[in-house]
């Protein structure tokens, strides 16, 4: 049976900016990235929120302190996500995952259409050292 590693959830405010994107995290004052791709603002995002969290005193408490809570409605160019935080801390594990509302499949389908839109991911890598 595999082991169930320990996971902390924090929510993303995503927004898409005339030059880019900026994220920042609800929960964490301070704590936000931008850039000119998304894949590169994501990939600073997880950079941040690593080496925020690593500062942090090793209590649950503490740590709790700042995950997930809500998360509030998309509007125009901003949209909120789920970031995936493994035990470790480790940036280059961690994952996004989008927010729909749950609703009728034609307003999932138009809430998918409209986060595509403001998701724009370019084919060139951010690095080769990353994984």
């Amino acid at each position: 049976m595999a082991k169930n590693e320990r996971r902390y959830f924090f929510v993303a405010k995503n927004v898409k900016t005339d030059n880019g994107y900026t994220i920042e995290f609800l929960n964490i004052p301070h704590v936000s990235a931008s850039g000119v791709t998304y894949a590169e603002t994501v990939y600073y995002s997880y950079r941040a929120l690593a080496d925020y969290l690593n500062q942090l005193p090793k209590d649950e408490a503490e740590l709790t302190a700042y995950t997930l809570s809500g998360i509030p409605e998309n509007a125009a160019n901003t949209f909120y996500s789920i970031v995936t935080v493994p035990g470790d801390f480790n940036p280059h594990k961690m994952t996004t995952t989008f927010t729909i509302a749950q609703t009728l499949p034609d307003e999932i389908r138009s809430q998918a259409a409209k986060l595509s839109h403001l998701v724009e991911y370019d084919d060139k890598p951010l690095s080769s050292n990353h994984a």
